[in-house]
């Protein structure tokens, strides 16, 4: 029986703290018109954000705008207005405000408002999180899925310490879509130990999408969508650029990274940016051995060009990404006697000294993206843009064989993806403004022969179309809706060959619809409501319908079920948001239910003894399922420099056909993070230090007599972080430190496909330092 720590408890309680907070209004006004620049006037239906507060209004006929219910304290505003330069500003806001704006318009140009999170046209209704450059920049040296499980609601799917995903609402892999720079990542994401290739730092902002959003985004988004946002190009000429650096303790490396931008002399409107990162990292270890062999080599590089002008809008994006990672040997094991004592030992069977070697088992991935993007403004309330995408991914697995031939592939992948999208941005009328567009999809598999083995999924071409329409409708100060429908064509051809050795060519053909609806409601001035109803849809991917064999980088066999028909959702979201105490404290609650039929999850279905050693055996089948949740964060301004936060998130997951709790969801988990915040100190700011308690529950809602092991117990994990900034002319440097551990526990996460044979990492400790320099200058 499971007895918490005394400072775990204190956290329990003190999560009560912030609904016991008095509500007192934030009573501010900040109101203004906008107008245009030349010849001063108005512009109306002009938009007018808060970033802070995802709080914003629309000018009326008059470019007369009023945002009300604002508490006391600094805030960014956005202003755009269809064919004019957007405009950013801060504010201090101390009282009731009047602030005028000024934007330089063109009669025939508008400016594009694609992908930026807080806009009162995108995803009205969803619930959604984000970090932004500063938040990306404390968390150098980790993963992608490291990064956002911050955020209430995302875990992460791991396969040892080298392999992370992010799992939103209790799904992940081919469920969560990845918009890379405005592109769908393809890189082989079905795997459950392939993480997203892409560099995050690539990025100044990272935003989570917390529900279905196949409407826009299409298939895969059934779960969520994860956008990393493209950067804009700089329009003014003078170099400007960013070094980062960080050194990382448990595995004794660290990595860097380099950005360089500027304009085009002589070419107004034009801008460049170049991009270069990598990462190094020997053996990890938790708290008690070495996890041998899992060391990590990555490099990125990426360039941008772009020009635009009062119509146009133009930009070219290329990025490679090579990643090596290590497989944990302790997890291959050579034959079931052994396999079943690993799994009962609390000890690893294999380990040796921590080395920077990689060998096998081990993966290799490159990444090849480029994009090419076209806009053209045919009115001053319409743009037509087209995009077009070009994805390849080369991906070898090498698996511990006999003979010497460990340095021949197991596993040789070769995908391409054709992406191509034409999308009408628009207003109708004064209010009624979105989007509607086609996109479509071809797509190529390649096993490439000589691996000596069967193929893992055979040979494949996939092709899919689909058209959607995404509306954004304001009805008043207090009331916004949004309203979407998108329907959807997949053809999937199949090469492989059957158990007689004859060659095959099975096609499926899946089509799919989707719709959506959401509300946005302020209550009053610090109470807001946002509902989401929309259905979502996911072909199953190739993997889960010819799977045949070993698949060594997640340790196990799978076998797929070629009769599996596509995944449908009907999810609904509720989220609460307000404050109160003049902004001294506010929270956030998310619920929603979600009905999937036809859901596919890899069942474990016993173990089986191959050449190549003994391994678990998972089937890919379905069922219908309920997942049901909640997810809250609250803060409160305890002192004037002290900060509280407190995250949550449940989930709750049945097969309905079985009755039963559904495999490998999410645990209970439970954050406390307390901030200090220092004065500034001559040309010293920014400086802060916080400690963050992280305690997971055991999940004890499994499925009875599936599993191989018994579910890992509570655990509980301190960390820490520092940082400051420091101006030096028209330099700005920032260092920081982030701990991770600090107890050094010893422990296994519920979701890690590795806990079988190993514990997780222990302590470790992050360095990090940045520098940003030069500024641009005006021709």
């Amino acid at each position: 029986m499971f007895i918490p720590r005394p400072r775990s408890v204190l956290a329990f309680f003190l999560s009560f703290g912030s609904f016991l907070v008095s509500a007192q209004s934030c009573s501010f006004t900040l109101k203004g018109t906008v107008i245009d620049e030349h010849d001063r006037t108005p512009l109306p239906f002009a938009e007018v954000f808060l970033l802070e507060v995802a709080k914003g209004a629309v000018a009326d006929e008059q470019g007369r705008y009023t945002v009300a219910g604002l508490c006391a304290g600094p805030y960014t505003m956005r202003i755009t207005h269809l064919g004019c330069e957007p405009v950013v500003r801060q504010v201090d806001v101390r009282s009731d405000l009047e602030l005028d704006v000024r934007l330089e318009h063109h009669a025939h140009e508008l400016q594009e408002f694609e992908v930026a999170r807080n806009r009162p046209d995108e995803n009205v209704g969803q619930a959604s999180d984000a970090i932004d450059k500063e938040a990306i920049e404390r968390a150098a040296g980790l993963t992608l899925g490291e990064m956002l499980a911050t955020f209430p609601g995302v875990t992460v799917l791991a396969s040892g310490p080298t392999i992370a995903k992010p799992v939103i609402h209790g799904l992940s892999g081919s469920r969560i879509l990845v918009l890379n720079q405005g592109i769908r990542q393809e890189d082989q994401q079905w795997g459950s130990e392939h993480a997203p290739s892409l560099d995050p730092l690539t990025s100044e902002r990272i935003t989570v999408v917390k529900g279905a959003a196949a409407v826009q985004y299409g298939s895969d988004a059934l779960g969520g969508v994860v956008i990393t946002e493209p950067v804009e190009l700089p329009r003014d000429t003078g170099m400007q650029g960013e070094v980062r650096a960080q050194g990382v303790l448990n595995g004794r490396g660290g990595g860097g990274h380099g950005m360089l931008q500027g304009g085009v002399k002589g070419l107004k409107g034009s801008g460049w940016r170049v991009q270069g990162s990598g990462r190094y990292l020997g053996d990890s270890r938790s708290s008690r051995y070495v996890l041998s062999n899992t060391g990590v080599r990555e490099l990125g590089a990426s360039a941008a060009l772009g020009y635009r002008d009062h119509r146009w809008i133009a930009t070219a994006y290329y990025s490679y990404f090579a990643r090596e990672l290590g497989i944990l040997r302790t997890s291959h094991i050579g034959n079931l006697t052994d396999l079943n004592a690993a799994i009962a030992s609390s000890e690893p069977w294999y380990v040796s000294d921590p080395t920077y070697g990689i060998a096998s088992p081990r993966q290799e991935v490159q990444h090849h993206m480029a994009k090419a993007e076209v806009g053209y403004a045919v009115s001053d309330r319409g743009r037509v843009q087209v995009t077009y995408g070009y994805q390849a991914d080369d991906r070898q697995e090498y698996d511990i064989r006999r003979g010497g031939r460990s340095n021949i592939p197991a596993l040789d992948l070769f995908l391409i993806t054709h992406t191509g999208e034409a999308v009408w941005k628009h207003w109708l009328g004064q209010r009624l403004h979105g989007k509607a567009g086609v996109n479509g999809l071809h797509q190529e598999n390649f096993n490439r022969p000589g691996t000596g083995v069967s193929p893992l999924i055979p040979n494949y071409r996939k092709q899919s179309a689909g058209v959607f329409v995404l509306e954004h409708l304001p009805l008043s100060e207090q009331w916004e809706l949004e309203f979407g429908a998108r329907w959807e064509s997949t053809l999937l051809h199949v090469a492989k060959y059957d158990l007689s050795g004859i060659l095959i060519n099975p096609e499926h053909t899946f089509r799919n619809h989707a719709f959506s609806m959401g509300a946005n409601w302020a209550l009053n001035d610090s109470l807001r409501i946002r509902f989401n109803i929309n259905s979502a849809y996911r072909p199953p991917h190739v993997s889960e319908l010819y799977s045949e064999g070993l698949h060594h980088g997640a340790a196990a066999i799978e076998t797929g079920d070629e009769h599996l028909g596509s995944e449908g959702s009907w999810k609904a979201v509720l989220e609460l948001e307000g404050s109160s105490g003049e902004g001294r404290s506010t929270f956030q609650v998310t619920t929603y239910a979600d009905r999937i039929h036809d859901f596919i999850y890899l069942l474990p279905v016993g173990q089986q003894l191959t050449v190549r050693g003994a391994f678990p055996v998972f089937q890919y089948t379905a069922t219908n399922a309920w997942l049901l949740g909640l997810d809250a964060r609250f803060g409160q301004r305890i002192a004037r420099d002290w900060v509280w936060e407190l995250r949550a998130s449940t989930v709750r997951a049945r097969d309905i056909e079985k009755d039963e709790w559904l495999f490998q969801m999410p645990s209970d988990r439970l954050e406390n993070m307390v901030l200090f915040e220092f004065p500034s100190q001559g040309r010293w700011s920014a400086m802060e230090a916080g400690l963050t308690s992280t305690l997971v529950f055991q999940q004890r809602r499994i499925p009875a007599g599936v599993d191989f092991a018994s579910p890992p117990a509570t655990y509980h994990l301190v960390g820490c972080q520092v940082s400051a900034a420091r101006t030096s002319g028209r330099r700005q440097w920032r260092v920081g430190l982030r701990g991770a551990n600090l107890f050094n526990t010893a422990y296994r996460d519920y979701l890690d496909r590795f806990r079988y044979y190993a514990d997780a990492r222990g302590i470790d400790l992050t360095i990090w330092v940045s520098c940003t320099f030069g500024a641009p200058r005006t021709e």
